[in-house]
Order: structure tokens, then C-alpha cells, then sequence
């Protein structure tokens, strides 16, 4: 019987967006794959897991380099010599010649500023080294996959393209509470997600929304830090603006399914959760045309220009005047959001590994690739 195993570093603690997805892609693999190969879910402890996700029971594998990256880049790979690797969350041990790492992006290639320094260097060196070695590189959509290979990380025919699924809210049942404590009522409010990362964009819509909007929407900001943050980086929120700082799944679903507009002003992104996520929950949304953007959204967003600040004014206005354009949005948006689900990713994947796993091991002791 083959072995597939599977890198579970990034379990345990609080999951970030890609370690999320990471769940939701061994969740798939375990479900759809267990019965007809070894699956192995490797991590540094066995305490390691995701909530809510009950199929993924990590093996634990000790090592004397602790359980950073000294355990993905040595530990690991002696654990799973002569078995397939799967690796989600970008990083992958180099020591391992039968593996397949998932790629989201190259923001640190177009966004050193973003990132600590180490962790930019750290990305910009290892990524075009993993690309080489991996068997094949995966990456969640055609932007993200000529975005790897402008940057030398890997040739456009070793990477194969696998669209996030974006269903996963709706497991999760809505907790309103969190309008009652911010003093929200359905369609009050115009939704962005709170990030201090440059090119997420934020800024655009602060000035955007200087002006108060015909009305009186307020500006809600759900996650992320802080005003004096954004102060301190010069980009001033607007006037009444409110800052939930961390949300649940739940209270995000709350507030994605009572807010009168969401926006996604990002530069680039190399999927894009969030505006799929409002679309499930049948809120319009406007979104950056930048990155993977036109691609992931479809004509399920009212897209604008990234970097004019009138454009997301004129757009935000429309949607809050316009009842027909605002259901339009939530009809497309809820069918485009209807196509991206996580048995769509699996199947996709599941149709990779399968035949990775037929064709058996291929070896490899490249360098990074060279790009003309």
C-alpha cells in the first residue's frame, strides 16, 4: 500500500489564513484517500490539532531540533523517507525528494516591506529551492501560478492550480452578540477586514470613506489592530469608525451576513478569502481589480481600480443607493461563491496526489530553476 504523509507543523495554537486552509486540505485528503493508502498526519506533538476538524489525529514525530523549522527541515523528512510528502503551507524540507508543497503566493517577492526582514530573506531564498525540488508545486489560482514563475520559483508546467474552497463559514452558526456589543444594526455598516499590511490596501478605503456617507454607514473594521496602528503609518481611519479587534468565525459570519457592503481593496493577493466568504453570506461586495481578484471573484464583486481612491467612493455609494445593482451583487456573488466549495478542492487535489502516488518517486538534486 502507498504512504502519503502529511507536514502538521502548522497544527496546534491559533491558525492564521493559510494554516486554515492547510486543515481543510488534509481534512479532504484524510477523508477521501485513508481508505485506500497509509495517510499520516506528522507533527511535533501529539497535543497538536485544529478545532473542528475530528479526522485529523496527528502522528507525533520527536526530534532533538525541537519543533520549528529545524523539525520541518531534518526531522521531518527522515521520518517520511520513501513516502510522499504533502506540504500546505509553502514551506517544505529540502531533504525530502518526494514531495509536493502548496505555494499561496509570492508576497514576499512583491511585498519585501510587509514582512520582517528574516522572513522575507528566508521566503526569497527557500522558495525557488523548494519549487525545484518538489515533485509538483500547487498553488490556489492562475494569478498566484504565473506570479510563482515570473519569480523563478518554479515552471509554469510543474505547478497545477487548486481553488481554495470557501464554504467553511457556513458550518458555523452566526454570533450576533457581536453587533449588540458594537451598537450594529443590519445594514448599518459598510464591512472591511483589519490588517496594517501595505498592499491589503486599507488605507484607500479611509480615504474613501472620509466623507461621511449619505445615510450614515458607519466604517466597521473587523479583526486587525487598532487605530493608532494604522495613525502611526500615516493612514487615518475615518471618523466613527469601529474596531471589533478579534473576531470568531461566528461573529465574522454576523458580520459579514448584516453589513450593507463588503470591500476588498487589496493590491494582490494570491487568492482572496474573504470576498467569497461574504458572498456565501449574501452580502454585495466590492473588490480591488488586482491580483487574483477578477479571477477568484468572477462577476460575483463589483470590481474597481486598486489605486483610485473616487472609484471605491462611487462604488460603495451605488451599492448603498442602488437596491437592484445590491441584489444583482448577492445573486452573482452567492452562485460564484456556490462554485468554490472544499469537495470541489478535494476532488482537485485528490485527482493530483492519485496520480503522483501511481507514478511513484522521482529524485531530484536541483537548484532553483532558471527563468529567461
Amino acid at each position: 500500500m502507498p504512504r502519503l504523509d502529511i507536514n502538521g507543523k502548522f497544527l496546534g495554537g491559533n491558525l492564521n489564513g493559510v494554516h486554515r486552509t492547510a486543515a481543510h486540505y488534509c481534512d479532504q485528503l484524510v477523508k477521501r484517500m485513508a481508505d485506500r493508502c497509509g495517510v499520516r498526519l506528522l507533527a511535533p506533538h501529539a497535543t497538536y490539532f485544529a478545532q473542528g476538524f475530528s479526522r485529523l489525529i496527528p502522528t507525533q514525530v520527536r526530534g532533538r531540533l525541537g519543533h520549528g523549522q529545524g523539525w520541518e527541515m531534518i526531522t521531518l523528512p527522515r521520518h517520511a523517507r520513501g513516502n510522499l510528502l504533502v506540504n500546505f503551507c509553502n514551506l517544505a524540507p529540502l531533504l525530502h525528494n518526494n514531495s509536493v508543497v502548496m505555494i499561496h503566493d509570492a508576497q514576499t517577492f512583491l511585498y519585501p516591506e510587509d514582512y520582517s526582514g528574516r522572513q522575507a530573506a528566508a521566503y526569497r531564498h527557500l522558495l525557488p529551492w523548494i519549487g525545484r525540488r518538489a515533485r509538483r508545486v500547487l498553488t490556489v489560482s492562475e494569478f498566484a501560478r504565473q506570479t510563482l514563475v515570473a519569480h523563478s520559483i518554479a515552471s509554469l508546467e510543474k505547478i497545477d492550480v487548486v481553488h481554495n474552497g470557501t464554504d467553511h463559514l457556513l458550518d458555523v452558526a452566526p454570533d450576533r452578540s457581536v453587533l449588540a456589543r458594537h451598537a450594529l444594526t443590519p445594514r448599518s455598516y459598510v464591512l472591511v477586514i483589519g490588517t496594517a499590511k501595505g498592499y491589503k490596501n486599507i488605507r484607500r478605503v479611509f480615504e474613501a470613506l472620509q466623507d461621511r456617507l449619505p445615510g450614515g454607514p458607519r466604517l466597521v473594521v473587523a479583526g486587525g489592530p487598532g487605530a493608532e496602528v494604522y495613525r502611526k503609518k500615516g493612514w487615518e481611519p475615518p471618523e466613527h469608525t469601529i474596531f471589533t479587534s478579534f473576531v470568531s468565525d461566528a461573529e465574522l459570519r454576523a458580520l459579514y451576513e448584516n453589513a450593507a457592503v463588503f470591500i476588498f481593496p487589496s493590491l494582490t493577493e494570491g487568492f482572496g478569502l474573504p470576498p467569497v466568504e461574504a458572498m456565501h453570506c449574501g452580502t454585495p461586495v466590492i473588490a480591488a481589480r488586482a491580483g487574483a481578484m477578477p479571477e477568484v471573484c468572477g462577476d460575483g464583486a463589483l470590481l474597481v481600480n486598486a489605486g483610485d481612491t473616487r472609484a471605491f467612493r462611487t462604488a460603495i455609494e451605488a451599492v448603498l443607493q442602488d437596491r437592484q445593482l445590491r441584489d444583482e451583487l448577492t445573486g452573482r456573488g452567492r452562485t460564484r461563491a456556490g462554485e468554490l466549495t472544499w469537495d470541489r478542492a478535494g476532488e482537485r487535489l485528490e485527482t493530483i496526489i492519485s496520480g503522483l502516488l501511481r507514478t511513484g518517486r522521482k529524485s531530484s538534486l536541483s537548484g532553483p530553476c532558471d527563468q529567461s
